[in-house]
């Protein structure tokens, strides 16, 4: 192929045809061959074009074997994910993220979109589109650029490409995505442009998809422990539980509804309601809740009660957040309990890798004072000093501290962190804890950030650090709250420089990361080290946003850069796990490393309850659950 600026350019021959064309070296000279952003390479949309701004740098071969030799492209900016887009599960989903931020323009947006697939929800009965899918007299039909995206309730849909639709529905028009980033609307007469356009396109077959919960796999798990358990309505609990994922942006998948199910069934063979908040300790429990379907929720002394799982997709109480949403509070406890386990064998041994990874990976004493310090807000304490005072000392007394944490043995046997001074890194755990103050119906990330600063203090910190509490008191209040788009970590720190709601040296150390985003020229860990010592509560609120800002696109790489540098990586690594959780729930942090955490249930057990205590109908004031909540959360007076 030959390119409007004249380059040669070799296409994918394959069938499919779906990779990025390639340059082709001139006769004499050496071969230079494309570095592409890797979100883009395997986004499925590449065949339509390779821009030159996605184009990280060129690696120069000499008989097909790397020189070693690298040009960086000036060209370079940013793809839609890279910029904060919500992650692509389709190929549709990066082609409107291109047309977006104008890596294709509208031409060549329609040609990708004419056999991009579309999801259309159908009327079971009639195997025709929900009336509630047209818009403007019939005019306009709502598709779905992926599963994930498709409203609460449905359970049948049709999958077929945009050319398929225009056959089966002439003279419609299409609103991609209703009421959700990134979205689109296009014309019949758009479309039809389109289609002369590229008269070469075929369509493709059509295929109708069910849900998952009515899938044969899922009807065969139910059939299986209704006959073992004797229930007359196995399936029971499963409908609203798909509803909760799904009104979060999750699918439960076929496997997913099989545990629910089974979980479910081990519910009420042990006479446990939905929702019991202490339930009866059960006439028999499996060895291996997990295998079962279950995850190990706590009484209010401490004892296991199992409960069905929800996957980490949705939580098991009916509880709505007045601001925050329950999957990213639960993502971020989760996230930094794993962020924290990675970065633990390297402040112990400076030369660890993460390669050669452990079978288990352990909770680690910073999640256990988030637990505590979590703990100490819920139980009401007017005084927010007193009650840092009081969370930190319970933390680092567990043998003799009340409370239902104190008696859950994991936590017990884990010895808490004494900090070395009043700048350190501990300091900034109570900031992530009272980030919940902002979720209920009065408060605000001000709130939350107040109150951060004042837990602090109480527990020890000197200004700065209490200052940098703050700020990630803020900032997580900022990332628990339920919007669409989703404002990735960068931008809302920029918001609060652009306030002066920081100020010091943490706006510096905010500053100094943000600029690390936009400057990629030395490597992640150069960067990071380049800020302080790497010792100081301060100093790890730069390190550990330096690694979110410029990778929070791919998990995986930006836990990875966050615990490999000098300074303390089991607190940047979870900071910068909390700050990913919170983006993409638990569902979105790397999974081969979620499911070897230890102790998962009791973080995601602290977790909701203090979502379910800062929601819209709070337990303390629900007469059917308020006393066993006090016995739960004690109240500590002044």
């Amino acid at each position: 192929m030959v390119r409007e600026d004249g380059a040669l350019r070799r296409p994918d021959l394959s069938p499919e045809g779906r990779l990025p064309s390639s340059p082709v070296a001139a006769a004499g000279e050496s071969e230079w061959r494309e570095v592409l952003e890797p979100e883009f390479e395997r986004s499925g949309v590449a065949y339509l074009g390779v821009p030159p701004e996605a184009v990280l740098a060129w690696r120069e071969y000499a008989d097909g074997v790397p020189t070693g030799e690298l040009r960086i492209n000036p060209e370079y900016r940013p793809g839609p994910e890279r910029l904060g887009y919500p992650p692509a599960d389709t190929p549709l989903e990066y082609l409107l993220g291109c047309a977006e931020t104008g890596r294709y323009d509208r031409s060549r947006y329609l040609a990708g979109l004419l056999s991009a697939e579309v999801l259309v929800p159908l009327d079971p009965d009639r195997g025709r589109p929900l009336e509630q899918q047209w818009e403007d007299g019939r005019t306009i039909l709502r598709v779905y650029s992926s599963r994930r995206r498709l409203p609460v309730g449905t359970a049948q849909w049709l999958r077929a490409d945009v050319l398929s639709i225009l056959e089966d529905f002439p003279g419609a028009g299409l609103r991609i995505n209703p009421g959700s980033f990134p979205t689109d609307r296009l014309t019949a007469a758009e479309l039809a442009q389109a289609r002369e356009e590229w008269p070469q396109f075929r369509p493709a077959p059509r295929v109708v998809e069910v849900s998952p919960e009515h899938s044969a796999r899922v009807a065969e798990t139910a059939r299986l422990v209704g006959e073992r358990f004797g229930l007359a309505q196995p399936l029971a609990g499963l409908p609203e539980a798909v509803a909760k994922a799904r009104a979060a942006g999750f699918e439960l998948s076929e496997e997913e509804c099989a545990r629910f199910v089974l979980g479910r069934a081990w519910e009420r063979h042990n006479g446990v309601r939905p929702g019991d908040l202490d339930p009866p300790p059960g006439r028999e429990w499996p060895a291996d809740l997990a295998a079962n379907g279950l995850t190990a929720g706590y009484d209010a002394l401490g004892r296991v009660r199992p409960h069905a799982t929800g996957s980490g997709k949705f939580f098991r109480q009916d509880a709505d957040g007045v601001n925050f949403q329950w999957h990213r509070i639960a993502g971020a406890f989760a996230g930094f309990a794993l962020g924290e386990a990675l970065g633990l064998p390297v402040d112990r041994s400076p030369v660890s890798e993460i390669d050669g990874e452990p079978a288990r990976f352990e909770l680690g004493p910073l999640t256990t004072q988030l637990l505590f310090h979590t703990d100490g807000l819920l139980r009401g304490a007017p005084d927010l000093r007193e009650t840092g005072a009081r969370a930190q000392r319970r933390w680092q007394e567990t043998e003799t501290a009340d409370g239902w944490l104190t008696r859950v043995e994991e936590l017990r046997s884990r010895g808490a962190v004494v900090p070395e001074s009043a700048d350190d890194v501990s300091f900034l755990v109570p900031g992530l804890a009272a980030a919940l103050c902002g979720g209920g119906p009065d408060t605000d990330e001000r709130t939350a950030a107040e109150a951060g600063r004042l837990l602090a203090t109480g527990a020890g910190a000197d200004e700065p650090t209490a200052d940098a509490a703050a700020a990630i008191a803020e900032l997580f209040a900022r990332l628990f709250r339920r919007a669409d788009p989703v404002l990735p970590p960068h931008v809302h720190v920029e918001q609060m420089l652009a306030a002066r709601t920081v100020s010091g040296p943490v706006a510096g150390a905010l500053t100094s990361a943000a600029r690390a985003r936009i400057e990629l020229i030395r490597a992640d860990h150069e960067e990071l080290d380049a800020l302080g010592s790497g010792h100081t509560a301060v100093d790890a609120v730069g390190r550990s946003m330096t690694a979110v800002f410029r990778r929070f696109f791919d998990p995986h790489w930006t836990l990875v850069s966050a615990v490999r540098h000098s300074g303390r990586s089991a607190i940047t690594g979870a900071l910068a796990g909390a700050a990913l959780g919170a983006r993409y729930g638990m569902p979105g942090l790397p999974a081969e490393w979620l499911s070897r955490l230890e102790s998962r249930d009791v973080v995601e057990t602290v977790a909701g309850d203090a979502f379910w205590h800062f929601s819209a109908h709070p337990p303390q004031a629900d007469p059917r659950c308020a006393a066993q909540w006090e016995a739960r959360y004690p109240g500590e007076g002044c």
